[in-house]
This record gives structure tokens, sequence and C-alpha cells, in this order.
């Protein structure tokens, strides 16, 4: 999907909010990338800036999932729905789906689990490999149901691994309906002021109406990292790109980020890249 505007999605359901679950009602077991674009001048860089997000969620039957995304994003999601029934006669007694917590987290009150990737883990290279195997944009007559099959049950003990490792059903937040959009207004906020100095929390708190501790908490659960820390990594990104289609000088730069002088944003860029900003080509020039 690409976004031409501010779109926020919410399921919504016919049933009687207390109802038992039937087998009608699924589980949605979801592999997300989103890319959210970047708010930069032209004449800054001319280049268009979008910064892809990974995540894993897991839904239980008739629960609220909303999902907000900006517009000039992109998103592209691997989803798999499966009832009740489906669930006890496949994956409850297996043992991986166990030792993973999973069968913990069915008992549990818990709506969802919602964990981000850092977008260097192999299982990213699903979105590809479904590209191939439902055929999109290619021209087979037909979509190869075995290979789909296969990968699809992968894919899920992928997941049950994941949680496994990561020891996501102990360490997970489940952030509240009305803070998760708030949280991702914080984001997008972040993103479109990456050319300049960070705001700080106390301004971020005050501007989105939530305390800081919530907020430090919970952009954690849903970003991975600490909110100055994924700025920071954010602002290191685009000034790459920047410096590297040599719109702007070392300086011009630092000082846009923020940066007291050119030693210390030097010194925050090797840090994120692993080199200076005067190793990129332009600027030996």
């Amino acid at each position: 999907m690409r976004f031409k505007t501010n779109v926020a999605f919410d399921l919504i359901y016919e049933e009687e909010e207390n109802a038992p679950i039937g087998p009608e009602d699924y589980y949605m077991l979801s592999l997300n990338h989103v890319s959210n674009s970047v708010k930069v001048s032209k004449s800054v860089c001319e280049k268009h800036l979008c910064f892809p997000q990974y995540s894993w969620t897991f839904f239980k039957p008739r629960e609220r999932n909303c999902d907000l995304n900006f517009k000039g994003g992109q998103a592209k999601y691997l989803t798999f729905y499966f009832n009740e029934e489906w669930l006890r006669k496949n994956l409850m007694h297996n043992q991986l789906f166990i030792q993973g917590g999973l069968d913990r987290f069915i008992q549990s009150p818990d709506k969802y689990l919602m964990w981000p990737l850092s977008g260097t883990e192999p299982v990213i290279n699903n979105f590809e490999l479904y590209d191939q195997i439902m055929n999109i944009g290619g021209d087979l007559q037909q979509t190869d149901l075995l290979s789909m099959k296969y990968h699809t049950l992968s894919l899920i003990f992928d997941f049950f691994r994941f949680c496994k490792e990561e020891r996501v059903i102990d360490t997970h937040l489940a952030i509240e309906y009305e803070d998760k959009f708030t949280i991702s207004k914080v984001e997008n906020y972040l993103r479109n002021h990456l050319l300049e100095k960070f705001p700080g929390i106390p301004h971020l708190a005050r501007e989105f109406n939530i305390s800081e501790t919530k907020l430090k908490t919970e952009f954690k659960q849903l970003f991975g990292k600490p909110v100055y820390q994924y700025f920071q990594e954010k602002q290191m990104l685009a000034a790459k790109e920047i410096l590297t289609e040599n719109q702007l000088l070392i300086k011009e730069i630092s000082y846009r980020l923020g940066y007291e002088n050119t030693s210390k944003f030097s010194a925050a860029f090797k840090k994120h890249h692993g080199y200076l900003p005067s190793a990129l080509p332009y600027q030996q020039q």
C-alpha cells in the first residue's frame, strides 16, 4: 500500500463484546514492513528519504488493531489468519510454541503482542520471497500453493523461535489503543524534524499530552530504541544521504542538527556508520 494521505485503520466487530469465540473468529499473525517518508527540502536533499520499520504482531480474535499510516509512506504485510480449532489442532501442543511462551499468552488476558525488529534479521527476506511465491508482477499463470503452504508454516515457526529467543512473552508491554496512536504521532513528528536539534522529552510530552515516563517506556516498546537514540540514528541516516548528494557541507549540517561543533557531529556519525563523514566521496573533493 502507498498512502497519499494520513490513514488510520481500525478493526470493527459486529458481534457482542463478551460473546464466546467461534469458528468464524480468527487470530492474526503478521510480519510488517512500513517505510515512512521524511520531509526534507529539495534544496537540502533531492533524494526522497524513506526509513523502513519492521515488526511482528500477533492479535487474538476480536481485539482492536489500530494502525496509523502517514502521507508518503508505504507498507507491506505478510498476514496469516487462523481460527481457534486450527490453533489447538496444529500449534498448541508443539514444543516450540510452548517454549516461546505462547501457550501462556493464549491463556492470559493480554490482547496482542507487538515486537519491533532491527531490520537485519533474515526473516525480513520473506517479503521478497512471497512476491515470488505469489507471482506478484510475474508472468506465471497461477500461484505455487504448495510452496506457499510450506513457507507459511516455516514463517509461523520463525515467529515461535523469535518469541523464545527474545523472551517476548515475559518482557512485552501491551500499549493501550489510544496511546499507540499518540506514540506513532511522536515518531512522525521526530522523523519530520530530523534537521533540527532534538526537542527533548519534556517538550514532546507536553506537545502530545503524555507523561514523560509513558512516552519513554512505550516508545521503546513500539520502535525498539529509546527516543533520543532512535532520533539520532535517523538523523545520521539522513545526514549520510544529504552529504552523499553534496548538498550541504559537514559544518552546515552539523549546525542544523544542533551540534556544538563539527567534531561532535563527526563522532556521532562515525559511531553510527563506522567511518567519518569526511570519508564520503563528495566530501573528499
